[in-house]
């Protein structure tokens, strides 16, 4: 039956197919564990419920024995060439339309096929991302590859470039060999992240991340983290760039995940302050990843980067934001003006100083 089941995954368009066992998972458990201990997770308190989140998502699924893990390459190769306007750069698994839905729609085709050769005593749960799995744990011991220091699985036929999803069923199924490996004297990945978040091999702490930090938190970011953002308005493929086994990179064969169906490489951001209510935010990104960040979260990230540019032309654009009704927004578009010389942003930032009445 596992030949069939991988079969009707690669039918499915899934690129990598691998099983495991539940009871396999205990170790990558274990070290989420220890990761949220040690405060590493930033402010992402979901990842602290991991136990009780699953329970809950087990406790009427008692019987689940085998997760059947599959990969799929995302990897666009579209050239990223920023155009004259303003604009900043998304990471590349947000060039396209939002995966979890994309996955999710593959799962539910996939369910129905397995459960007319599996029988009526056939179970099964989606997972796509948010479900308490350690999901680049469980694709190792699936036989995916090994997770390399810039803490993503770096498989040997596609490299880093891989959306990682479950089905988890009470089939037992055959295990495949969990994958070997390590980046051995190699620090690519962490000499070339700006802000240290992987200067503990094989970990990263969030709160340094810019995928984090732009994409995750939803507060003030950091002054000293604001520079090492450049031009990173969602996300950042930094770490994964320059790691070696972007050799094995191949463009995707699916259509949903390419540039030419989402918003691709960069947004201009002058797009993003035409934008004046949340509603209006959700609908422009309903289709794409983007839609994780809420409207204020991607204009403060959008006045980083226009901070950073030293572009003129930024200057009316931070004006404008700093009348936006949102704090957060209004706070990094004063210190975005504060990143210009000249008389203008300094008139800007004295005459809003009388009528502003946030602290920050």
């Amino acid at each position: 039956m596992i030949r069939q089941i991988k079969e009707l995954a690669r039918a499915a368009g899934f690129h990598q197919v691998g099983v495991t066992k539940m009871h396999s998972l205990e170790a990558g458990e274990q070290a989420l564990r220890d990761w949220t201990a040690e405060g590493k997770h930033g402010g992402m308190k979901y990842l602290e419920d991991f136990d009780q989140r699953k329970r809950d998502f087990f406790k009427d699924f008692t019987d689940a024995v085998s997760v059947l893990v599959l990969g799929v390459n995302y990897y666009s190769q579209e050239n990223r060439q920023l155009p004259s306007e303003l604009s900043g750069k998304i990471a590349r698994y947000a060039w396209g339309q939002d995966y979890h839905r994309v996955i999710a729609e593959k799962h539910r085709a996939l369910i129905s096929k397995i459960e007319k050769i599996a029988g009526k005593n056939f179970r099964a749960k989606s997972c796509v991302d948010i479900q308490p799995l350690p999901e680049k744990f469980t694709a190792q011991q699936a036989g995916f590859g090994f997770v390399g220091k810039n803490t993503l699985v770096l498989s040997k036929e596609f490299g880093p470039w891989m959306f990682l999803s479950e089905v988890v069923t009470n089939l037992d199924l055959p295990e495949d060999f969990p994958a070997k490996g390590d980046c051995g004297i190699c620090r690519s990945c962490q000499t070339s992240c700006p802000t240290g978040a992987l200067d503990e091999d094989y970990k990263i702490y969030a709160r340094l991340c810019i995928a984090y930090v732009t994409i995750e938190h939803k507060g003030v970011i950091p002054r000293e983290l604001r520079p090492k953002i450049k031009d990173w308005i969602f996300g950042c493929d930094d770490c994964i760039t320059v790691c070696p086994f972007t050799s094995k990179s191949k463009s995707t064969d699916w259509v949903e995940l390419t540039a030419s169906s989402g918003f691709g490489p960069e947004i201009k951001i002058e797009e993003i302050f035409k934008i004046k209510s949340n509603r209006e935010y959700q609908e422009k990104f309903k289709m794409s990843a983007v839609s994780r960040s809420s409207r204020k979260q991607l204009l403060r990230n959008a006045c980083i980067v226009l901070g950073n540019s030293k572009k003129p032309e930024a200057v009316p654009l931070l004006k404008e934001a700093l009348e936006d009704p949102s704090e957060l927004v209004r706070l990094h578009a004063a210190w975005a003006l504060g990143c210009f010389s000249g008389q203008e942003p300094e008139n800007i930032l004295q005459k809003k100083l009388v009528s502003e009445s946030d602290p920050g």
